[in-house]
Parts: C-alpha cells; sequence; structure tokens
C-alpha cells in the first residue's frame, strides 16, 4: 500500500516550498529512487523544469502534468490542489503544503481523502531555515 507523506512548510512563500521540493526531490533521488513530479498544469511543469535543469539526464526524475507518469518509477510528488488518480501506483506519494489559508485547506481535503482509504498517512513540519535538514 502507497505510504503518503505530507510536509507542512511554516512558510507561506512559494520559493520555500519550491525549495522543500528539490530537497525532497535530492533526497529521493540520492536513495536511489526515481520520482515524478506531478504538477496543476503547463506553467508549473515549464518552471520546475527549469528549476531542475542541473540535473543530469541520467537522474530519474520526471515532471508533467498529462496523464500517468512512466511505469517503474518510485516516489510520486504531488504538486496538484487534487489527488492524482494514479497515485496508488507509487511505493509513496509526497505532499508540501506551505501555509497559505488555500493551500492548506485544499491539503486538509487530500488528507482526508487517503485518511478515508486506510492509506498509511505521515506528516512532517517543516521551518523554512531548517529545510537542509529534511530526513
Amino acid at each position: 500500500m502507497t505510504r503518503v507523506e505530507f510536509y507542512i512548510l511554516d512558510s507561506s512563500d512559494s520559493a520555500d516550498r519550491i525549495a522543500c521540493i528539490q530537497r525532497l526531490v535530492l533526497q529521493t533521488l540520492g536513495r536511489g529512487k526515481s520520482i515524478h513530479i506531478h504538477t496543476a498544469c503547463a506553467v508549473d511543469t515549464r518552471q520546475l523544469i527549469g528549476e531542475f535543469e542541473h540535473l543530469s539526464d541520467a537522474d530519474h526524475i520526471t515532471i508533467d502534468h498529462k496523464g500517468e507518469p512512466e511505469p517503474n518509477t518510485n516516489v510520486l510528488l504531488n504538486m496538484s490542489a487534487e489527488v492524482p488518480f494514479f497515485f496508488s501506483r507509487f511505493e509513496t506519494t509526497l505532499e508540501v503544503v506551505h501555509d497559505e489559508t488555500q493551500t492548506r485547506e485544499l491539503g486538509r481535503e487530500r488528507y482526508r481523502y487517503y485518511q478515508e482509504r486506510g492509506y498509511p498517512l505521515f506528516h512532517n513540519k517543516v521551518k523554512a531555515e531548517a529545510q537542509l535538514a529534511l530526513v
């Protein structure tokens, strides 16, 4: 069953959210896992592709807002406001929620969705200045 991890950021700054996402991606890749980042739209996809352009083609990362990702990907990082229909294909689904009213409420809705279906849930509170210490 897919493990679902929420990272609750104490900042409403979108740059802090991107920094947290970058750290989670690097940690995932460092553990030898592949990761798919599911974005909400083409604009978000283009922005993140730019954020990760320094990674080589050998790194196992995909970023997209359309359809299902490649098979055999280990980790899903959901940046969409909704739970992707394919999330249960992954070993782990990561959700990053920053401290902004609408984002927080949508995060709570996704949490309830996973909870009602019995998925194992974990949450981590992250201080913006402590992101480098994420484990």
